[in-house]
């Protein structure tokens, strides 16, 4: 079924809820914005970023305006995004946030890890799970040479750090991505978390030599 485009009115209509004192809409505004690649938006939904980035209470609509951004395409964030990654929080939604949309800002196409490699080498358990989650959402295939290093660097982090029940597990998200590798590395890399006591590695380990995900945005 295809999309339904909406008519100038809805998006006239989102562009003013961006703008509403009500954090909600806010949110709703930012979340259509994406979900409808509302690039022409782009100014505005910075411009409401800008103001939201301030109060703490509203991160979970910062978290959707920082996707939002990174699903548009939208550039003139990278700046912002970067100071939140290099902030570093270890257990934090808009640091996650902030890492996906970077990924998706910096990359060439789907096959460039670059940025996700970057951010694997310094990165706590937040910007892990950001970096390894746009390989599992947007289906990205790697060269094998980097999938190399994306394996090296996530097997180099200290397991009490990375495997934290209920705050999610970069190698949940590399594994579901593997659905789709089919290089050795990759390869064995599933086949040894198939034999995981860890239940979840397991479940994603063993979808994914099914050819199947278990992580969707």
């Amino acid at each position: 079924m295809a999309k339904k485009q909406l008519t100038p009115e809805e998006i006239s209509q989102i562009a003013t809820d961006l703008q509403n004192s009500q954090s909600t809409k806010r949110k709703s505004a930012a979340k259509k914005v994406g979900k409808n690649q509302l690039t022409a938006l782009g100014d505005s939904l910075y411009e409401a970023y800008i103001k939201e980035r301030g109060d703490k209470r509203t991160w979970e609509t910062q978290t959707e305006m920082i996707l939002a951004l990174g699903r548009i395409g939208y550039t003139k964030a990278l700046p912002d995004l970067e100071l939140i990654i290099d902030r570093n929080e270890p257990h934090d939604m808009i640091t996650i946030a902030a890492a996906r949309s970077y990924v998706r800002l910096k990359r060439s196409d789907l096959t460039d890890a670059k940025p996700v490699i970057d951010l694997l080498k310094n990165g706590k358990l937040s910007v892990l799970n950001g970096a390894t989650d746009i390989l599992a959402f947007d289906e990205m295939k790697p060269l094998e040479e980097d999938i190399k290093t994306i394996i090296s660097l996530l097997n180099s982090k200290d397991e009490k750090e990375i495997a934290i029940p209920g705050l999610g597990d970069p190698r949940e998200s590399l594994l579901t991505a593997m659905s789709k590798w089919k290089d050795p590395g990759s390869q064995a890399y599933l086949k040894r978390f198939a034999e995981s006591t860890n239940r979840g590695l397991k479940e994603c380990a063993e979808l994914a030599l099914s050819g199947k995900k278990s992580r969707y945005e």
